[in-house]
């Protein structure tokens, strides 16, 4: 069923492009070429007119037909059952009222009900303005049903500020496919008409319809270019994306078809019609007549190449877009700044490379100007560029996986941290240490080969990369497969713990001061007071700064009773103080009685909050990981990233309350200076 929709699809895009074309090409083209070679030629014009009023009816006709196919079709979709039993009033009517597809097939059949019948049940034309009418509403009414077909297609879907831009770029996409590739079969049966005959006029009318179709073509493919960028970005977004998932590699195929359409275009443009417009008739009627028809042999050509054009545009509807499926990647290998930007050589090596891609572009750029030393100029330049360019890249490639740019599924939060925390102890700490430092009881002593997932480096390595060692291991090292021991979910909980112990690693220098930049995302978590709805971090996101303080008591009480003393002046600065037991959090209540009675508590969920935050408890102060604290203060900014820790007895900190307050003032007045955090790992 999905090829007979492709089908459908594209023969329905078909029927519209010429029905936009013809009416475009009559308008804008046609007769004004045949008026310019004048009276001799108004027989002519009527026949050509008649042509292509006859071709945009059969168009009408097929995209009539199509659209009732479609509806059947995606009815059949919509219920799950075969067509011929989807083709009932029911099932139809449903489909009709009940999506969004249906309402705008009624819509979109209005419009060809009225363009019907301005077509078949027109009256005879008087004089221009009717002439001109006719032909105006008919591209209108086509461009309508062009345009209404992005109010149920991918832009349709966008979602917020973006979703204006993409369907007002879709619409001029197809408006412009409609406009240039709609007037390519038009203008091949006027060269052909014009180079078969030996009538001087017919070569003014050929160079005229040349030189106006150049006009409109450029200024199409220039519409097609920007609105195809916007369209690339909002449903493609990358590049693993683009090479990584079927809507990407759909996408890479049209752009395939394009290039040679294009390349015939610029033939066309930039010799072709050069010549018919400097030709003269005492070059001879022969000479003229060769260059148009060779003409419209490339028109036909670029014709061709725009149907197949549409038949990808036909699978690309039906397709997910890419920004909403897993990349899977092609290449053993990735290129990457980041990791290899610290290798002796690397700044160099991308030195060469830029210098020698600028003199070969400078070399092709003089091919184009200079006549006689073309042919060396080309060489030189794509010497230059093949011996030059592949420099940088052998520096920058570092292994990939089709994994590489899997998006995890998993929400980088406390509850998959927590879970990841306890399989990695167990069925990771006795290689990589419990501590992640590589120095479990099996490697201990090899020093060759630990692997420290603490470094720098882990957290270089895409989350994707790490899924595909967890689940396949690492030939060549004694890192096994899980994929048979560990569920998918258990996979990502174990990736989301390792890029919190990176996290937690790097946060070795936070202190009670704010870091002036924000980098370490603060792990999101789900709390609830035991009374009403629960909450997460993130809802406080762009409202206040928190003050997360994780205690035990009784140690803790005098500084809880302070904090809910300052409360108010905390509050003054947009901060709120989130409490969170580090043990028995089911009495705490009941323990802490009278005292505290303000504060806000995250009684549930807080196992896995302490879990997850307890890891931030490293500091430059101590070697390896120290006990955990029975008391810690973090300081979370409004867009969510890790700002601040106090951790009491390592110095005075926020002891002195007007040190907090200050820290918290000062984080107030900050302009945001990084956008939330995703809330998956990359």
């Amino acid at each position: 069923m999905t090829g007979l929709l492709i089908l459908i699809r594209f023969v329905h895009l078909g029927a519209l492009t010429l029905l936009i074309g013809t009416f475009a090409f009559l308008l804008l083209v046609g007769r004004p070429a045949f008026r310019r070679a004048g009276a001799t030629r108004a027989p002519d014009l009527e026949r050509f007119d008649r042509l292509l009023l006859a071709v945009a009816e059969w168009s009408l006709l097929t995209a009539f037909a199509s659209a009732l196919a479609w509806l059947g079709l995606q009815a059949a979709i919509a219920s799950g059952r075969p067509l011929g039993e989807a083709l009932t009033l029911e099932t139809v009517g449903t489909v009709l009222t009940g999506t969004n597809f249906g309402r705008v097939w009624e819509v979109r059949l209005a419009l060809i009900a009225l363009l019907a019948w301005f077509l078949f049940f027109r009256e005879h034309e008087q004089d221009d303005r009717d002439w001109t009418a006719v032909r105006l509403e008919g591209v209108l009414l086509a461009g309508g049903l062009a345009v209404a077909l992005t109010w149920a297609g991918h832009a349709a879907a966008t979602t917020g500020r973006w979703r204006l831009l993409h369907q007002g770029s879709d619409a001029l996409h197809l408006l412009a496919v409609g406009v240039w590739l709609g007037g390519l079969c038009p203008l091949a049966v006027l060269l052909r008409w014009a180079g078969r005959s030996p009538d001087p006029s017919w070569t003014a009318v050929a160079r005229e319809a040349t030189r106006r179709f150049s006009l409109v073509g450029l200024g199409s493919v220039a519409v097609l270019v920007l609105t195809g960028l916007v369209n690339t970005w909002t449903l493609v977004g990358s590049v693993p994306r683009l090479v990584g998932t079927p809507y990407g590699r759909l996408l890479l195929l049209k752009l395939a078809l394009l290039l040679p359409l294009i390349g015939i275009a610029a033939v066309n443009l930039l010799r072709l019609k050069p010549t018919l417009l400097a030709h003269t008739p005492e070059g001879g009627a022969g000479t003229s007549a060769a260059i148009m028809r060779r003409l419209a042999r490339n028109v036909i050509a670029e014709a061709g190449l725009g149907a197949a054009v549409l038949l990808v545009v036909g699978a690309l509807g039906i397709t997910p877009p890419a920004l909403h499926a897993q990349p899977t990647w092609p290449f053993a290998f990735r290129l990457s700044w980041e990791v290899n930007k610290d290798v002796p050589g690397v700044p160099l090596a991308i030195g060469v490379g830029v210098a020698g891609a600028l003199l070969g572009a400078a070399a092709l750029g003089s091919a184009a100007l200079s006549g006689r030393l073309r042919p060396w100029a080309i060489g030189a330049g794509l010497a230059l560029w093949a011996g030059t360019i592949p420099v940088p890249l052998r520096y920058l490639a570092v292994d990939a996986y089709p994994t590489t740019y899997l998006r995890t599924p998993v929400p980088y939060n406390a509850i998959s941290i927590a879970s990841g925390q306890h399989l990695y102890q167990q069925n990771c700490a006795v290689c990589h240490g419990a501590g992640g430092y590589g120095d479990g009881p099996v490697l201990r002593g090899i020093a060759s080969t630990r692997p420290d997932l603490t470094a720098p480096h882990t957290a270089l390595h895409t989350a994707g990369d790490l899924f595909w060692w967890v689940t396949n291991g690492i030939p060549g090292t004694q890192m096994p497969p899980f994929q048979g021991h560990l569920t998918e979910q258990d996979r990502w909980d174990l990736i989301n713990f390792l890029r919190a112990l990176s996290a937690a690693e790097q946060a070795r220098t936070l202190t009670p001061l704010v870091e002036p930049t924000p980098w370490c995302v603060a792990p999101d978590f789900t709390f609830g007071s035991g009374v009403g709805a629960g909450q997460t971090l993130k809802d406080f996101r762009g409202r206040a700064i928190i003050h997360l303080v994780l205690f035990t008591l009784p140690g803790s009480l005098p500084r809880l009773e302070r904090l809910d003393a300052a409360a108010p002046q905390i509050g003054r600065w947009g901060a709120r103080t989130l409490a969170v037991p580090m043990r028995d959090a089911p009495r705490i209540y009941r323990r802490l009685g009278a005292r505290a009675a303000t504060l806000p508590l995250a009684v549930e969920g807080s196992e896995e909050i302490v879990e997850t935050y307890a890891l931030f408890r490293r500091t430059l102060a101590a070697e390896g990981v120290p006990p955990v604290p029975s008391h810690m203060e973090f300081l979370v900014d409004r867009q969510g990233y890790l700002r601040a820790r106090w951790i009491p007895g390592q110095d005075g900190g926020w002891e002195d309350l007007s040190r907090l307050l200050h820290e918290i003032g000062w984080l107030d007045n900050e302009a945001p200076k990084a956008a939330a955090p995703d809330e998956h790992v990359h």
